[in-house]
């Protein structure tokens, strides 16, 4: 990587912004017209090893000769594709002083976790801080023994209870399938798989189009079917010129049946962490002790819900592969069903419902084609699927939900052909909020403004089919409602839960005197939930991070 090219890609490193939440981008303060090339060329810098096994190795770069060293020196990642990487933004950044006990002597280590994007991997070792950086020295490139191994491997329910999809991100593709069996037949059966990817032509705008974009690989997909229900099976991914995966499980989707119990996970907002102490573009550590957590329970899981927000790249695309980097633990076990959120959709004039640059200009195509789920069609994020004892339902808040909107028509649609004598629960979700306590009040995408509107145009369908639990993310809280309908506690009432608390920045806006409605609050701890359903009753549990333990809990009884 020569040092032009590098101080060409400084030059277009942009600032990506919300309204949302005020996150923070590490980034922020970096001058761009201020990065100038002053090489050194008694500063040497080396990684090691050269050669990587396999995604999620851990990278060693040392540096030596520096000159009067600095607390304001520090390391970049890049990671470009040959063909148009002057337009690429560093993947993540660490100071170099930071876990360096000899930088007095001008030299240091730092360990750096690359996940693999399909490409050969260069750092950089900077002066004089961001906010007058100067490419110092550029180490020797790293490579992927096998850059084309298939990764980001993710089940997800179809609406035939006997079939699983699976899909998965390679570098190229020969003849891509899955094998399965069970133990006694392993792989004995296969399924050829199709694959499609995107490029920045299909997205809205900036970073995404532009300094943000990386080439996202082969986008593959394949169907795992004529299951056996609630059955253990094993399975790889891949193909021979490529390589497979390593040996995968699952539990085959129990069939609907009132009789049967259903134990599910669900959260929202949570992003994904840096293991090596890295800067990207925003953090959210906490979201590591989440995935931690639930995958040391995932033999315990049947579902997995998202509900909204799910990488926070937005428009940063190599945080897509870091965020299916770390959940690959449970979404390769489990159905891993997502909601549609703010930050994966919303950009200027790109037909949401909502004009505001959440999603750095991806417009929903990354999270449409990274997650297939069984939506009526393109950019209808919408769909209903049954799982066990409980018909789950998902909303799009990014798209209109007022009455005669292809929404609405689907949403009345499906809650009315819930069938109760098999799935007596019904579990509603949506992005944001119908209820929540929250002092964001101005503005039409605002989270008071948002659900009084729900409440106006969706609410009354919760109430005449009998929705049991509705899930809703944005707010980075853990809230929960008594039964409730027109902001008045009844028995016949939906239960309301806010879990956005998975990993992003927690939001401290709840009112001076608590809603009527509210029962239990909580914006000081991340967390996750769970709760399992038999035929009578389904308890729900919010667990904190902080201690792994129960700090709500409350039981729906039919």
């Amino acid at each position: 990587m020569s040092v032009s090219v590098l101080v060409a890609l400084l030059t277009a490193l942009l600032v990506a912004t919300t309204h949302c939440h005020e996150f923070i981008h590490p980034l922020s303060n970096l001058k761009i017209a201020a990065t100038v090339q002053q090489l050194d060329d008694n500063i040497s810098i080396e990684a090691a090893p050269t050669v990587l096994q396999t995604s999620g190795s851990f990278v060693q770069v040392t540096w030596s000769g520096v000159s009067k060293p600095s607390k304001h020196d520090w390391i970049g990642v890049y990671a470009p594709r040959e063909a148009d990487y002057t337009k690429k933004a560093p993947i993540k950044y660490q100071y170099a002083h930071a876990s360096s006990t000899h930088m007095s002597h001008g030299f240091g280590s730092l360990r750096f976790h690359m996940v693999n994007m399909r490409t050969d991997i260069g750092f950089v070792f900077f002066r004089h801080g961001i906010h007058h950086p100067a490419v110092a020295s550029v180490s020797n490139r790293v490579i992927f023994q096998n850059p084309n191994e298939p990764l980001q491997i993710h089940l997800a329910l179809t609406h035939n209870p006997r079939t699983i999809s699976v899909s998965w991100v390679s570098g190229a593709v020969s003849n891509p399938q899955v094998k399965w069996g069970e133990l006694s037949e392993k792989y004995s059966h296969w399924s050829k798989a199709v694959w499609s990817t995107y490029s920045a032509s299909d997205l809205c705008g900036e970073p995404a189009a532009t300094l943000g974009w990386r080439e996202p690989g082969w986008l593959i997909a394949a169907n795992i079917t004529n299951l056996l229900p609630d059955t253990f099976y094993y399975y790889i991914v891949g193909d021979d010129k490529y390589g497979w995966s390593k040996e995968l499980s699952f539990v085959s989707p129990k069939l609907p049946n009132s009789s049967v119990t259903t134990k599910v996970v669900a959260f929202g907002d949570m992003g994904n962490g840096m293991v090596d102490e890295s800067l990207q573009h925003w953090e959210q550590q906490p979201s590591l002790k989440t995935t931690k957590l639930i995958s040391q329970r995932i033999s315990e899981t049947d579902i997995v819900l998202h509900i909204g927000d799910m990488s926070y790249a937005v428009g940063y695309a190599a945080e897509w592969d870091e965020f299916f980097d770390q959940i690959s633990p449970i979404a390769s076990h489990v159905p891993y069903m997502v909601c549609i959120g703010n930050h994966e959709r919303d950009f200027p004039h790109s037909n949401g419902y909502f004009d505001g640059t959440d999603s750095g200009g991806e417009c929903g195509v990354p999270h449409e084609r990274r997650f297939l789920m069984p939506r009526p069609r393109p950019d209808e994020p919408w769909y209903g699927v049954k799982y066990g004892n409980i018909h789950f339902i998902f909303m799009s808040t990014e798209h209109d939900w007022r009455p005669g909107s292809a929404q609405a028509v689907f949403l009345e649609r499906e809650l009315a052909s819930v069938n109760r004598s098999q799935t007596p629960w019904v579990v509603f979700s949506g992005h944001r909020p119908m209820y929540v306590d929250s002092t964001d009040a101005f503005g039409r995408g605002s989270d008071t403004v948002v659900s009084k509107s729900l409440r106006q145009h969706v609410e009354h369908l919760l109430q005449l089919y009998g929705v049991d639990l509705a899930l809703w993310g944005h707010h980075h809280s853990y809230q929960r409602s008594c039964p409730v309908y027109n902001e008045t506690c009844t028995a016949s009432g939906t239960t309301h839960v806010v879990i956005g608390m998975a990993g992003q920045s927690l939001s401290h806006t709840f009112r001076p005197i608590k809603p009527v409605w509210a029962v239990y609050l909580d914006d000081k701890h991340h967390g996750y939930s769970r709760f399992e359903a038999n035929g009578t009753h389904l308890t729900f549990t919010y667990i904190r991070n902080d201690d792994n333990d129960v700090h709500d809990q409350f039981t729906l009884v039919k």
